[in-house]
């Protein structure tokens, strides 16, 4: 049941819930819920208000505990809000506190997204990947662009808890890793080039993360892209372990808009370190991806692909190196207005141990929409090398990928905004 008058709202309602335990045991739960909001400072501020409540007298659940969620949300300025929440939730055995303080700006009215976003589904598991990027963030001025929160979650609990589900998270709080985190990002844009950075910090029941990433992007003609980006990311456990890694990455574009050819290039310096006990562990990969795309008209195109890397591993007193390549083509050929077939062959050699392995397969591809398109595969032979799998797709056996060529404009689109 819902009830509004001007800037008043409010809503009611009852939920019925059954569960059953790994005993057999039944538990159902009577979930009475209710929301109140208003609006002050002509509009510029809302107060909301939200309580739940088990009404059954033996509801024992922990998903389902009593809570009260205070919140405002206050307008800085067009599409941009400035949000503070506080809930409290208590139960049987449970007891939590959770703190957020934030921005809320527009979706997609700061949003940079660029080259392709891909979603894989094979033999391995479901994989969603970028070559880039998002940046989300609202706007300081003509150049700046800022963003800030702070998230915390405090829970008590004894051992006469009971969780429905051991493999889901609880609806407020934490079993045993309630944390305080808080992060700052800002971007700079200007005519030609851009930079953005943001720095996070996370101290748990479990570890202490601290994250830094670094973008910068510069367009000096159009058709030329050249960009960089890095990131840091230190964890120290309470274990005394720990770990830090950082990965370097510079890219360069040729996408002239008339032109058959297309290149695209990118460089990954890549450290990964770890301390565990008496033991020590370091590796540095110097990976390199080049790509050439030929298109010989508006149906056929050819591409071709080297990729190398170079591995240098220690640990303890003992060190590893190799190198590595790997040899791509793929023809594809367009049939209809939204089909398209294409073959794929690879080489892969890693010349220390002397292995070669080869990689063939088939796909089909259809356009479901502009911008959008979904190929189901086949390799009669492959392999598999983390470092190169974002490149192209090498695995044995079937796999289906699902691809969305995304900007502002695009997302716009989809979205209905």
């Amino acid at each position: 049941m819902r009830y509004e008058r001007n800037s008043f709202s409010t809503s009611v309602g009852i939920t019925h819930a059954e569960d059953r335990f790994e005993d057999g045991e039944n538990r159902t739960s009577d979930i009475f819920e209710g929301t109140i909001a208003q609006n002050v400072f002509d509009g510029r501020m809302t107060l909301r208000a939200s309580a739940s409540t088990a009404i059954s007298p033996e509801a024992e659940n922990s998903d389902y505990p009593t809570s009260l969620i205070f919140g405002a949300d206050y307008k800085l300025m067009k599409g941009i809000d400035l949000i503070g929440e506080y809930e409290q939730a208590s139960g049987v055995g449970l007891d939590a506190t959770m703190t957020r303080i934030g921005v809320r700006a527009n979706p997609w009215s700061r949003t940079q997204i660029d080259t392709y976003l891909t979603q894989e589904v094979s033999e391995f598991g479901p994989r969603v990947f970028a070559n880039v990027g998002l940046i989300q963030g609202f706007q300081l001025d003509e150049h700046w662009t800022l963003d800030f929160g702070v998230d915390q979650t405090n829970t008590l609990t004894d051992s006469t808890l009971r969780q429905f589900d051991p493999d889901r998270e609880l609806a407020s709080g934490s079993l045993n890793d309630d944390f305080v985190a808080a992060y700052a990002g800002a971007m700079y844009s200007a005519e030609l080039w851009s930079a953005n950075t943001r720095l996070e910090h996370r101290n748990s029941d479990s570890d202490k993360r601290t994250t830094l990433l670094v973008g910068w992007y510069r367009e000096p003609m159009i058709g030329h892209g050249l960009s960089a980006g890095m990131t840091i990311f230190r964890n120290e456990s309470i274990l005394g372990d720990n770990r830090t890694s950082a990965n370097l990455k510079i890219g360069w574009a040729y996408r002239k808009a008339h032109s058959q050819w297309s290149f695209l290039n990118r460089t990954d310096l890549v450290y990964e370190g770890s301390v565990s006990g008496s033991q020590e562990f370091t590796s540095w990969r110097f990976i390199n991806n080049f790509n050439a795309n030929r298109r010989f008209n508006a149906a056929m195109q050819l591409s071709l692909q080297y990729a190398f890397k170079y591995v240098l591993t220690e640990f303890d007193d003992d060190g590893y190196s190799g190198y590595t390549d790997l040899i791509g083509v793929d023809w594809r050929r367009g049939f209809k207005r939204r089909w398209d077939v294409g073959v794929n062959t690879s080489i892969y050699h890693s010349y220390r141990s002397g292995v070669i392995d080869y990689g063939f397969g088939v796909d089909v591809g259809f356009n479901l929409m502009n911008n959008m398109w979904v190929t189901l595969g086949y390799n009669a032979r492959g392999f598999y090398d983390t470092d190169f799998a974002q490149a192209r797709y090498t695995a044995q056996g079937p796999y289906l990928r699902f691809t969305v060529k995304a900007d502002q404009h695009f997302l716009k689109k989809i979205t209905g905004r």
